[in-house]
């Protein structure tokens, strides 16, 4: 019965966390509300779901968005006008809190601090908007800086609106050579339908002592966004996660009529 539940693609086996390695998802998901089962899906196993343009508000509580093998608790950053925002989920088993000391006002980002046996880490979820004023890069340019009066292991990942194809000249790259951080993703990111451009907005930068074994780009229904979204998977030394293997059952996405059609095969077979 099994075998012919996963013939009719409605099945995903999840491994869970590799030993000694994190996963960090991200998103621009363009509203939460309504997505959150796809996201739920999409993002299955990973240490830290990040989302981008959230579009969230006070009356969104963290038990009306929450996922299974995540913290109750989330991680929120309200953008403006219901748009914007930033979403964190941190799975269960990580030891996290919010560094509010490296945001600034007016900035869309949340910076988190995970503990780990022998060394810490600092991750940052961040939404720029396109018409951001330039006080956002001098800013973020010192929170930066005082992460790494921290810590040495620096991971940035969001949605910056700056096309990395493109823009070598832009501010953004200085930033990048300044503090020795590289781009993991190395393919597009968002695609314009209107007119065919295809962009990298949501770059992944990791600090020189942090090792990225994995970095994946995971194609969207276009009808839930136009972002793609990332995944990358950092080596953590002497760190070891509770791994399982759970099965998750997509009865929505089954193909009943060929199920129906494998079990009359197979009592045929029988008889």
């Amino acid at each position: 019965m099994l075998l012919l539940i996963l013939l009719c693609n409605d099945v995903a086996e999840n491994p869970g966390p590799y030993e000694n390695e994190i996963s960090i998802f991200h998103l621009n998901a363009r509203s939460v509300r309504t997505k959150l089962e796809y996201i739920e899906t999409l993002a299955l196993g990973s240490s830290i779901v990040y989302i981008t343009e959230s579009h969230l508000d006070e009356t969104i509580f963290s038990q009306d968005i929450h996922i299974d093998g995540y913290h109750q608790e989330l991680y929120k950053m309200i953008g403006t006008a219901l748009a914007g925002g930033v979403l964190v989920y941190v799975s269960e088993i990580l030891k996290t809190k919010r560094r509010l000391d490296l945001e600034f006002e007016n900035g869309e980002l949340i910076w988190l601090e995970i503990d780990f046996p022998q060394h810490k880490i600092l991750l940052c979820a961040v939404y720029r908007s396109p018409g951001s004023s330039h006080p956002f890069w001098q800013n973020f340019k010192h929170s930066i800086e005082q992460a790494y009066n921290y810590t040495t292991k620096i991971v940035i990942t969001g949605d910056l609106n700056v096309d990395l194809f493109t823009e070598h000249n832009h501010v953004l790259n200085d930033l990048m050579n300044i503090f020795c951080l590289q781009n993991v993703v190395k393919v597009a990111t968002r695609f314009d339908n209107r007119s065919g451009r295809a962009t990298l907005l949501d770059p992944i930068l990791i600090s020189e002592d942090c090792c990225a074994t994995f970095t994946e780009v995971i194609d969207i229904n276009r009808q839930m966004s136009d972002h793609n979204a990332t995944k990358v998977y950092l080596r953590i030394p002497n760190f070891s996660e509770k791994n399982f293997t759970r099965t998750i059952w997509l009865y929505k996405h089954a193909d009943f009529t060929r199920f129906n059609n494998d079990i009359q095969n197979l009592i045929g077979k029988l008889l």
